[in-house]
């Protein structure tokens, strides 16, 4: 009885509330949309956002026979899973009026929206993920300046390019001949002295250029970090550096200033700069003026995944029979620049998609050591990226080196992959000048030279960057640190400091029997 009476009294407590329930409670906000982009709305009213749709499985590529195969699957999975996915969502953007850039090698789109209109496009079940592609404000760019005195007049072989042991491969007659170098950077000055003979788009015989396929510049707009008209413009139709960071570092990859025919090339040059002179190399920027955001860099990927010419369309024109063999990353993507904790993923399907087809992607480890743990941004933490630590002329690890265990996606592992010299490295300046400068960014170009001379003695290599990797790593000169991070050893190898060893041309071209048990290991690894 009493609970008869007790029921009643409860329903009528009861339904007055539900009543008013629909007019006090907010709706929960939308799991799919990353925190920074709800505080750029309420901040700005509206938000500069990539809308994240499924990635294509491209382990496929892997079982491929060769470099060509693997690049033109993985162009055509990926090209065909954006068009279908984004379909409904370009319509609605359309029907909205507004402007979009789409992207196939990551899939996704980016869009500057309001609250109203973001709200519209959740209604599309392909949107798995809205991040923020917004740049906040930080005390300085990405990479590290060039730093002087400048050096004009040269002659004597960098102490890296003979480190690593360059002049030895040129002496067997391998100078990256047959091998095309990438990189993204802050641009690079392609008419520099050292530069000019190896872009790919330049024909010495006939001196003529055409930049088609071999220069994109992904640099639409003026970065919020940075104030005035940018020297190279926007949009510029041939390679511009804004910065030097990236005529600096393409200088080691491949610079040098004596002809190709002339006698005792390339050791006899005025500026023997290059660890792989005899490549050809391609180039775009990703960042204005030093800084980056993660759409920059997703677009460099993709035209370096497929190459369109000046003018060209992304999804129809993009040839990925010109794609390189290497890209070197002088770079990283830290919170400053739009990749945070909750995003810190979004550029890793570019770098993956990469490797797929068959391109090595060297990354440079960052310059916050000397504390371990300290390789935490992208794309240096991605498991497929090559990752290069910085060393002096002594082979000491350089102070300012990120140091590992890497931790990323619930994993942690060793980091860096190798060691380079980057410390007081000369190379080119715009305006054929020449200057010293350290930092990873300086060791990811002697490593990704080191990876040309390879690809060139052994091109059966080539479209194989699991393969290269381990060859690299397996044939590095052993290097010890004693500075225990992550638990090393005193006889760690690979550790957290130097990783496998610092990259060496000689070894890497005649490797010791012994280093062949290790690179069939690595090279037999299962790849995701």
């Amino acid at each position: 009885m009493k609970r008869l009476l007790i029921l009643p009294l409860l329903l009528l407590l009861w339904l007055p509330i539900t009543t008013r329930l629909p007019a006090m409670a907010a709706p929960d906000p939308d799991s799919r949309v990353a925190d920074a982009v709800r505080a750029q709305l309420a901040d700005k009213g509206e938000a500069d956002v990539l809308l994240l749709l499924p990635q294509a499985d491209l382990a496929p590529a892997y079982a491929l026979p060769d470099k060509t195969a693997r690049g033109r699957w993985v162009v055509e999975t990926l090209r065909t899973q954006a068009v279908e996915t984004q379909r409904p969502l370009l319509a609605q953007l359309d029907r909205m009026g507004l402007t979009y850039q789409s992207f196939w090698v990551v899939n996704a789109v980016r869009v500057q929206v309001n609250e109203r209109e973001l709200n519209q496009l959740l209604r599309f079940p392909q949107v798995h993920r809205v991040t923020s592609n917004a740049p906040f404000s930080a005390a300085g760019p990405a990479p590290e300046p060039v730093v002087s005195p400048l050096a004009e007049s040269g002659g004597a072989i960098p102490w890296g390019v003979q480190r690593v042991e360059a002049p030895w491969a040129w002496a067997q007659g391998v100078t990256g001949k047959g091998v095309v170098v990438a990189g993204q950077d802050t641009g690079y000055d392609w008419t520099h002295e050292t530069l000019k003979r190896a872009y790919r788009g330049y024909d010495a015989a006939a001196d003529t250029v055409t930049h088609d396929y071999s220069w994109h510049d992904a640099i639409h707009q003026i970065n919020p970090n940075n104030s005035g008209d940018n020297p190279c413009g926007l949009d510029s139709p041939e390679p511009c550096d804004d910065h030097g960071h990236g005529t600096h570092t393409m200088g080691t990859m491949v610079g040098n200033d004596l002809a190709t025919d002339a006698t005792d090339w390339p050791q006899a040059a005025p500026h023997p700069i290059g660890v792989a002179p005899g490549a050809r190399w391609i180039g775009c920027r990703n960042m204005e003026r030093g800084w980056g955001m993660p759409s920059t860099y997703i677009e460099c990927f993709q035209w370096f995944v497929a190459p369109w010419p000046m003018d060209g369309d992304p999804l129809t024109d993009g040839d990925p029979s010109k794609a390189p063999d290497i890209i070197n990353n002088s770079w990283s993507c830290p919170p400053s620049e739009g990749c945070k904790p909750e995003n810190i993923q979004v550029i890793e399907p570019a770098l993956n998609a990469a490797d797929a087809a068959g391109i090595l992607v060297v990354a440079s480890a960052q310059n916050s050591g000397p504390s371990c743990g300290s390789i935490r941004d992208p794309i240096a933490i991605y498991p497929k990226a090559f990752t290069v630590g910085a060393t002096d002329s002594n082979d000491n690890l350089a102070v300012f080196s990120s140091r590992g265990p890497v931790t990323y996606d619930g994993k942690t592992r060793t980091g860096p992959d190798v060691s380079a010299p980057g410390v007081s490295i000369l190379s080119s300046m715009p305006n054929n000048r020449y200057g010293y400068s350290s930092g990873t960014s300086m060791a990811g170009p002697h490593a990704a030279g080191v990876a040309a001379l390879l690809l060139s003695a052994r091109p059966d290599l080539k479209g194989r960057p699991e393969q290269v990797r381990a060859w690299l790593a397996a044939t590095a000169d052993p290097t010890y640190s004693s500075q225990g991070c992550g638990g090393d050893a005193p006889d760690a190898i690979p550790n957290n400091g130097y990783g496998w060893g610092i990259v060496n041309a000689r070894s890497a071209l005649s490797p010791h029997r012994a280093f062949l048990p290790m690179i069939q290991t690595f090279s037999a690894a299962p790849h995701p």
